[in-house]
């Protein structure tokens, strides 16, 4: 019989000595395994009202000697964690597949990209500095970037490791500290990474994480100690999150949903237009909120685009995310699952067809069938007023539209209450230019979709987002700036001494 175990958050006792809290009050939540729907060998329970406070005050006071430190002093410690995580890849990305069901090969790249990640605002906190002015007479004044204080972060379950680290890394970075909420559904590599900054010398109190469901969040959120929210997740919860936080007027990073358009012209270079559309369509499983689920493809080229998708998207692998020689792994969660399919049945009784896909995958080794596995869905002859077409499905569901000028592509892409991301593909790179400013989105691609270098920023317009992540664009979002005037002088003063 096999023991289950119980996954405690790890929350600070005190500034002086760190504990992982076990509590048994709470909701009990046992995790279940995507590949075989059968639960995993274990669970945990949901961190209370006390652990939540407590955590709450040691983050507190954490912080103060946390800020006060070299920016130097913070850095070393970040370059430690990435040389720890470095020595950790599989174990952290067996982890993180476990949890989600996106395949090995791509959670190893989530790896290497957190050790990017750790690297770069390691070397960014030794630059942060402030400005020089020279103002009358001999007076001069200059501007401070000082830390929020204590900050919470709510990942989603998509990325769990990836939304944890580009969340805390500028986050304590810059001096703040980090009270972090992962998904209910995929916290085991949040509460690892958690140990691995203890393990590097982040003091305790710092950085600590709680579980549990959207109450735990709340509770967060609402908490007068805390000063900045960032939160992934949808629309509907965001907004929830944002007017709470807004009622203390906390400063808050929304980085939500999306329906972006990705827009092939007659000119782009076939093969790399199909292995894009992929890519930003299938790749984690569809389970991406920046995907091009929005297909707009030339009059000229669709039929020979189309032919190529369906032949290259029959060769994909559906099969254990474990695998190395697996493309697509189950759905992350049953929920996830049965969305997509009432999707996939939305879309067929508005009238699109469902060229290739959108089914339960049954040819699968029997410890696999009862598994979240879905085919891709590959629909044409779609209208932009389609349900498909207009709401984030969030899985392998792709609408490919026609389209056939620059002008009608640009309205058209444009019309959505979203804005995350689009991609263009051209070789006339003044068009690819042309277009993409002219797209309202925060992240565009020309030539290439979805790739996230740490150093440009993250984030989107409309509905998608408030604020950004990563690059420099990330100071603004977890330090403020405090301006100061320094008299060289006299007070010049007209009142009567």
């Amino acid at each position: 019989m096999t023991t289950s175990k119980v996954l405690t958050p790890f929350i600070a006792k005190s500034t002086k000595d760190c504990l992982v809290a076990n509590t048994k009050q709470g909701r009990k939540y046992t995790l279940i395994n995507p590949v075989n729907a059968k639960s995993h060998n274990y669970f945990y329970y949901q961190t209370q009202s006390a652990e939540i406070q407590h955590a709450l005050e040691c983050a507190k006071q954490a912080q103060e000697s946390w800020a006060s430190e070299s920016p130097a002093h913070r850095a070393s410690i970040l370059r430690r964690a990435a040389t720890i995580i470095s020595q950790s890849k599989e174990l952290l990305s067996e982890l993180e597949t476990s949890d989600t069901g996106r395949v090995i090969r791509e959670t190893k790249y989530d790896v290497d990209e957190g050790i990017e990640c750790l690297n770069y605002y390691a070397g960014l906190a030794n630059s942060l500095g402030g400005e020089m002015y020279k103002l009358s007479g001999t007076n001069l004044g200059y501007t401070l970037r000082e830390p929020l204080g204590v900050t919470v972060g709510i990942g989603a379950w998509n990325y769990p490791l990836q939304g944890a680290l580009w969340k805390s890394v500028p986050a304590l970075a810059f001096g703040n500290s980090m009270i972090f909420k992962p998904s209910e559904y995929t916290p085991s590599t949040a509460l690892w990474l958690a140990e691995c900054y203890a393990e590097a010398g982040v003091p305790k109190g710092v950085f600590q994480v709680v579980l549990g469901d959207g109450q735990v969040g709340d509770e967060l959120v609402k908490s007068d100690l805390v000063s900045k929210v960032s939160f992934t997740g949808s629309v509907g919860v965001g907004q929830r999150v944002y007017e709470t936080a807004a009622r203390g007027m906390k400063k808050v990073t929304m980085e939500l949903g999306g329906k972006s358009p990705l827009i092939l012209f007659d000119d782009a270079e076939l093969e790399n237009a199909v292995s894009a559309a992929m890519l930003a369509n299938f790749y984690s499983n569809g389970q991406v909120c920046s995907n091009g689920t929005r297909v707009f493809v030339h009059e000229s080229i669709i039929e020979e685009f189309v032919d190529r998708l369906v032949e290259r998207t029959k060769k994909l692998r559906i099969g254990d995310p474990r695998d190395a020689n697996s493309d697509i792994g189950p759905m992350a969660n049953k929920d996830q699952f049965e969305k997509v399919l009432s999707y996939v049945d939305s879309g067929i009784k508005e009238g699109a067809s469902l060229l290739y896909g959108g089914t339960r995958v049954n040819d699968l080794p029997e410890e696999l069938r009862d598994g979240y596995f879905l085919s891709p869905a590959i629909f044409t002859n779609c209208t932009d007023d389609m349900t498909i077409c207009r709401e984030e499905v969030f899985g392998m569901l792709m609408s490919i539209l026609s389209f056939s000028s620059e002008e009608e592509v640009i309205t058209r892409a444009n019309n959505t209450e979203f804005g995350l991301a689009s991609g263009v593909f051209t070789r006339d790179i003044q068009r690819g230019h042309r277009v993409v400013e002219k797209l309202q989105a925060g992240v565009t691609w020309i030539n290439n979709y979805n790739l996230a270098p740490i150093n440009l920023p993250w984030g989107g317009y409309k509905y998608s987002g408030i604020g950004r992540e990563n690059g420099t664009g990330s100071i603004e979002s977890w330090t403020q700036l405090k301006s100061v005037y320094l008299e060289m002088g006299s007070v010049e003063c007209d009142y009567p001494k």
